[in-house]
């Protein structure tokens, strides 16, 4: 655990490193994105004073959940015909 980091941050973070976000179907993907979330806002909601940081640590995997359910912006097929 680092220096000032809590058991909560560090258990955390654990989560997020082993949550294997890559492989799998499309769906268990996403199933994998829920699963961590809602393990680390569990944490958080135990947390002190980190519960913040903690819950923040969750932002990235919303980002990433959202671009592999919805696709990217620019992934889209231009419109044709000018």
């Amino acid at each position: 655990m680092g220096s000032g980091q809590s058991a909560e941050m560090a258990e955390a973070l654990r989560v997020l490193d082993s949550a294997d976000l890559e492989h799998g179907t499309r769906e268990e993907r996403l199933a994998a994105f829920a699963r961590a979330r809602q393990e680390i806002w569990a944490i958080a909601d135990r947390a002190g004073s980190d519960s913040t940081a903690i819950r923040a640590l969750t932002r990235g995997l919303e980002s990433s959940e959202q671009l592999l359910a919805d696709g990217a912006p620019w992934d889209e097929s231009p419109a044709t015909g000018s």
